[in-house]
């Protein structure tokens, strides 16, 4: 304490004339940003916002890029938008997701912003989020984080980040991210709007008379804290905030003690593929490889195996042989299925490393199915069994005949074919064909897409789809016009059914006739001739 005391004497008498600059991200709300000007704008502060970085820029989401490249060092930095492991706003297009964060703190490229602060404000829900239960179960968080538009892909790392056993939580990251940083504030579930958060933030404001004053203190304890390597700062800043805070899902923290991270060698471009396979190996060696599971199944997504050099297929087989790490990815399955985001692409990594065969993966998936159809599929689940990248096709003695009666799973099955359009085997094109003549359109059109993969080798399937050129519904006329299209020498019957349409006294489905000929390529002169009669426009 008698430390800290003079090393801050020393600071504030060295900093007393010394110009702070306190740094904003706006997304959303504005009444942030406006307080804290407000408040100390007779105070020796420079308020710099950072998305202005974006004017001049081609593309104007290289903002925080282009930020952290200007040298700009905050001493304060306050973050404000909506956040869903990507902090948005509502009337902007800008983002900042915490992927980048992530990335920016790895590689030491924007230290001036995310290390350089002495307090980091994070107004956003979930901001500092742990893993303790919330009043949203994972399917209504995951629906609210589709509503906002985050990406698919990284869907799953956020809901498993809130709600699943494995991943960091977002305060874990939050905290490497701003390594180093005396204090972090944020909410651990909903936070108050913009609005709403006034009140409280003046009430805040009002207990810290001088902000130049209390960075300077904060500045003394981070070295102070460096010095003793503690990484501790005590409570006596974070006090006010908790006390006007009170009411809200108010949180806040340290920053984690600055040094390297293993983790950071995934996403390092200076770093080889072998390279980063002996960073896996180390990950999965590590206690806490839990945290670093779904991390590592992105990292082996787009990577192709079969092109590995001898060095790194050493590698890639003393990971396949790590019985420990297998083990307990594979007991974490069963406490996964209301995370099913999570679950699924563990189940992948185990496929890719070897620690499960493809029999398991497939018994796995049909176990969820099953557990799922049970309880009755709603959008919240169907979003979540359309996450499977690698579907499985179950056989004939496991899928059930009602199953195909149910228009949810057939959804399913359409969402598994975008993934990954594949051969159906005969008893699925059976049950899967009779939806053909459905009296509902969405699902007629969602049979098509679903059997598309098989039309090329199943003359029968041909002429049933040809039959629905001539539909009255527009969409299914149009669905089957895209799925004949990818057929290459139809037999004589199917190429009669589609022709019949030329003579048509219907314009539209002259049209229908005479582009789905030229698409298909068919190599009859007549009928082209006829085709380019009805409309010249199209292209042989």
């Amino acid at each position: 304490m008698k430390r800290l005391l003079i090393l801050s004497l020393i600071l504030l008498s060295n900093k007393a004339s010394a110009q702070r600059t306190v740094c904003t991200v706006t997304l959303n709300s504005e009444h942030e940003r406006s307080l804290f000007k407000r408040k100390y704008e007779k105070e020796n502060l420079k308020f710099v916002e950072l998305t202005d970085f974006k004017n001049g820029l081609k593309d104007p989401n290289d903002w925080f890029d282009n930020a952290c490249k200007s040298g700009v060092k905050c001493d304060s930095l306050i973050i404000s938008g909506h956040f869903g492991g990507t902090f948005f706003g509502e009337d902007t297009s800008l983002t900042l997701s915490l992927k980048t964060l992530e990335k920016k703190a790895c590689s030491r490229t924007c230290e001036g912003i995310l290390s350089q602060p002495k307090e980091v404000y994070l107004f956003g829900c979930n901001t500092l989020a742990d893993k303790k239960a919330d009043r949203r179960t994972p399917a209504e968080y995951r629906r609210i984080l589709q509503d906002d538009g985050i990406a698919e892909g990284y869907m799953n790392r956020i809901v498993a980040a809130r709600y699943s056993p494995v991943g960091e939580s977002f305060k874990t990251t939050m905290r490497k991210v701003f390594a180093g940083v005396p204090q972090i504030y944020g909410f651990d579930s909903v936070g108050p709007s913009g609005k709403t958060v006034s009140s409280f933030l003046n009430s805040y404001l009002n207990k810290i008379p001088n902000y130049a004053e209390r960075l300077n203190q904060l500045e003394a304890a981070k070295v102070v804290s460096q010095i003793e390597k503690t990484g501790k700062i005590g409570t006596q800043f974070s006090g006010p905030w908790n006390s006007s805070m009170k009411g809200t899902a108010y949180a806040s923290c340290v920053g984690a003690t600055p040094g390297p991270r293993k983790e950071c060698g995934l996403s390092d471009d200076k770093k080889s593929d072998f390279e980063k396979l002996l960073t896996v190996e180390s990950l999965l060696n590590d206690g806490n490889r839990k945290n670093h599971f779904l991390a590592i199944e992105e990292f082996f997504k787009d990577k192709d195996l079969s092109r590995l050099s001898s060095d790194e297929r050493q590698v890639l087989e003393r990971i396949h042989n790590n019985k420990q790490a297998s083990q307990e990815l594979l007991s974490l399955l069963p406490q996964l299925n209301s995370v099913l985001e999570t679950k699924f692409p563990l189940v992948n990594l185990a496929q890719t490393l070897g620690w499960m065969d493809e029999k398991s993966a497939k018994d796995e998936y049909f176990k969820t199915v099953s557990l799922s159809l049970k309880k009755g599929l709603n959008g919240d689940t169907i979003g979540s069994l359309c996450y499977i990248n690698n579907p499985p096709i179950f056989s004939e003695s496991q899928i059930k005949p009602e199953w195909f009666n149910n228009t949810k799973f057939l959804t399913v099955l359409g969402c598994w074919q975008n993934n990954k359009a594949q051969m159906l085997p005969p008893h699925y094109v059976t049950n899967i064909t009779k939806h053909l003549n459905s009296k509902d359109a969405d699902t007629t059109t969602s049979a098509l897409k679903i059997l598309s993969p098989n039309l090329k080798a199943d003359p029968a399937l041909q002429r049933n789809v040809a039959k629905l050129l001539y539909s009255e519904d527009l969409n299914i006329a149009a669905a089957a016009m895209s799925a004949l299209a990818s057929i290459r020498n139809p037999d004589a019957e199917t190429i009669s059914l589609i022709a019949k349409g030329l003579l048509s006294p219907n314009p539209a489905e002259q049209k229908r006739s005479a582009y789905t000929i030229m698409n298909m390529k068919i190599q009859n002169p007549d009928l082209k001739r006829r085709a380019l009669e009805i409309d010249p426009s199209i292209k042989p």
